[in-house]
């Protein structure tokens, strides 16, 4: 998933797009493993659009509010509420909630559940957060808004590629003697469907902040303020890539382990010199090459402080310290990309060793849009400071790879934590009416890389700490409590509020390979194996990439998290299932695989359901023709995710990476409280969107499948 560095361009102002997927688990951050993104350059573009909208609002100021103030008119008495506030806890779990609030570590959630505002609240089918909060949004199931996994099937090719964001580029570079000319053009289109309540609440004079909610980029231009959040790219193109530069040592290839793991140069002792990868840009001769930033670290070994220079920053770290955000500039003149990124000495000793995050677009020079209005992510860095923009943000894979530790994982977490409240609690305090909606990762991520404490006997223990970070779910969740707390701090009479989060969460100590599987029971076939008879066992610890798979003998296959396909002729290249012969087939495999039995005990899989039986919406056809719904426990495989093969159908998960709620709905609910007695005892996600519209007095728009919390039941 990582772009390559990169070369200087001429002084062209271009808009250049870089769309990768790879399925290199080195590579992979992420839920599932594989980046899929782009990177633009040309961020003067993007900047003086920015200013010129910035001017055009100011004018455009008085005619706003005097048409807002009229559509409110029309509502007047009609709603509830003079302000809804939604903060979003991701991946926030039932049982722990009643735990942790029975040890008195959760007061303020406490103090809500106590006065009825708390419930168990449905997920989504799957569960999983990119389809958790498109249905948060706009109160319709998968079907309804085309989210249905973190990647989906690409027809053409059986690669998985990114489910949210589809860019397409028009135009060419041309070479014209000395002079590259020509100005590619990158559209960028947001995949979720149906309209989300912000939209809906604009039409209707009311305003809305949403900061940092999933499945928002690029940003819904609503008339609002918008901060998007999951699947901004970094500025390499991919979903997230740290780089980790180690200093020569006698087996380079030990230290050189391809992606992202790069050497030191060493021109002098004490002294390392660096280049670091940036984002792909046009070359001399109309292609494209990554650019590399040079930088220095002078090592004082027994002080135990690095001094770095990267390009017009300077600063000294120690050990177990993170860099503030160091702007870096790819390219020169026009055509120039801008990020920020942190770096950390993760080893004084030998071999010298130092880590840095993915480069994040920066805020204050995007160079794609990440706002709506473009100024408003200027403005609050500007205001706050810089901040992360990466929809992944906290690096989970780095800490997957060991290349961090858990210590410098939770205070990474922590500082981004810290930059989405501040943003949050500004909102709150500049807002008086309307909706103002948030979510927090952090919940989400460390309960993902730190469940692992909570299970002794869980296989990614092996070798690893089991006790200083025994805390940190437990941290977290009262980090979130903190956050609430001071949100009810701040409510006025006539606000709702609600901390809701899009599913719970579970142990994930076993993967399943459905590739894998298919193969053994004659659906999938590789190239290699033979037209008649047996296919031959896998060697031990193999990986076989998709480009083996032999696609017109293969009936099904797996990519993403959420389910499998049927390879249908007529609509996968290569397909060899006839569409009369389609549902039979659907029925037969998912019989064999509800109950899948793991060959060490228990039941891998609770059921297998055919999608048409459960999606009804107009993009229902897109869906994974089966959706399957892991027990508790047991998740898709790391590379069946990216459509790979191994040598066992279930196997041992092994990463820090330990907990997940990719699993049967039924099993990971997610959790809602409010300020306000919940009387319904069936509520769930979907509910949310016709909730907020409720509370201002507007109907429910006919695309809505849920209702509102408030609203008896016939």
């Amino acid at each position: 998933m990582p772009a390559r560095p990169q070369a200087d361009p001429r002084r062209v102002a271009v808009l250049f797009v870089v769309l990768a997927v790879s399925a290199t688990p080195t590579a992979a951050h992420a839920y599932i493993g594989p980046g899929a993104g782009f990177a633009l350059g040309g961020s003067f573009i993007f900047a003086l659009a920015g200013m010129l909208l910035a001017i055009g609002a100011l004018f455009m100021w008085p005619i706003r509010v005097a048409i807002r103030g009229l559509r409110s008119r029309r509502r007047a008495g009609k709603g509830s509420a003079k302000r809804v506030i939604v903060v979003g806890l991701d991946g926030l779990d039932p049982q722990l909630c009643d735990d942790f609030m029975a040890k008195g570590l959760m007061p303020n959630l406490k103090q809500l559940a106590d006065a009825g505002g708390y419930k168990p609240l449905a997920t989504t089918l799957p569960a999983m957060s990119p389809v958790g909060w498109s249905t948060f949004a706009t109160g319709t199931d998968p079907s309804g808004h085309n989210i249905f996994d973190f990647l989906t099937s690409d027809r053409k090719t059986h690669a998985p590629v990114l489910s949210s964001t589809k860019i397409t580029e028009t135009g060419r570079l041309k070479k014209l003697g000395p002079w590259v000319v020509g100005r590619p053009k990158a559209k960028i289109e947001l995949l979720r469907r149906s309209k989300p309540f912000w939209k809906t609440l604009a039409e209707q004079g009311v305003p809305s902040t949403i900061l940092r909610v999933p499945i928002t980029f690029p940003p819904d231009k609503f008339g609002g303020r918008m901060l998007s959040a999951m699947c901004v790219p970094d500025l390499r193109g991919t979903q997230g890539s740290f780089t980790h530069f180690c200093a020569p040592v006698k087996d380079q290839s030990a230290a050189a382990m391809g992606g992202t793991r790069l050497v030191f140069d060493t021109p002098e002792p004490g002294t390392y010199g660096g280049r670091l990868p940036g984002p792909d840009m046009p070359t001399e001769d109309g292609g494209h090459a990554p650019v590399l930033l040079p930088f220095t670290v002078a090592v004082d070994r027994t002080a135990r402080r690095a001094h770095f220079e990267v390009g017009d920053a300077t600063f000294t770290l120690g050990a177990d310290e993170y860099s503030p955000w160091i702007p870096l500039k790819f390219g020169s003149g026009r055509a120039t990309a801008h990020g920020i990124c942190r770096f950390r000495v993760t080893s004084f000793d030998d071999p010298f060793q130092v880590y840095v995050t993915p480069i994040n677009l920066d805020p204050e020079h995007p160079d794609m849009p990440i706002s709506d209005p473009p100024h408003f992510a200027i403005a609050l860095a500007k205001l706050q400071g810089k901040f992360a923009t990466l929809g992944l943000a906290e690096d989970t894979w780095a800490l997957n790879e060991r290349v961090i530790d858990e210590k410098a994982f939770l205070e990474q977490a922590y500082l981004i934590h810290e930059e989405r409240r501040t943003q949050f609690l500004h909102a709150l305090d500049r807002n008086p009416a309307g909706a103002i909606a948030v979510v927090f990762d952090a919940t989400d991520r460390i309960q993902h890389m730190f469940w692992r404490y909570r299970d002794p006997d869980h296989p990614a223990n092996a070798g690893q700490d089991t006790t200083e970070f025994a805390d940190a779910i437990e941290q977290v969740y009262a980090a979130g409590d903190a956050v609430v707390g001071e949100t009810l701090a701040r409510v006025r009479k006539g606000d709702a509020v609600f901390v809701i989060s899009d599913h719970g969460f579970a142990n994930f100590t076993r993967g399943v390979n459905l590739n894998t599987w298919f193969r053994d029971h004659g659906y999938l076939y590789l190239k290699s194996d033979p037209a008649d008879g047996p296919v031959p066992v896998l060697a031990a610890g193999s990986r076989v990439d998709a480009s083996e798979i032999d696609w017109p003998r293969t009936r099904a296959f797996t990519n993403g998290l959420a389910g499998w396909y049927l390879n249908l002729k007529g609509r996968e290249k290569d397909g060899c299932v006839e569409p009369a012969d389609a549902r039979a087939l659907l029925d037969e495999i998912n019989g064999k695989l509800a109950g899948l039995p793991d060959p060490r005990g228990g039941e891998a899989i609770r059921e297998s359901w055919a999608a048409a039986d459960v999606y009804r919406g107009p993009y229902a056809s897109n869906s994974p023709d089966a959706i399957v719904g892991y027990n508790r426990g047991y998740r898709a495989d790391w590379h069946a995710a990216v459509g790979r093969l191994t040598d066992e159908a279930i196997r041992d998960n092994r990463r820090a990476w330990s907990g997940d709620h990719c699993m049967d709905p039924d099993q990971v609910p997610g959790v809602v409280f409010a300020n306000r007695p919940l009387e319904r005892d069936d509520c769930a996600l979907v509910d949310m969107a016709p909730t907020v519209l409720d509370l201002f007095g507007i109907t429910r728009p006919g695309h809505m499948h849920g209702r509102s919390l408030f609203e008896v039941k016939p």
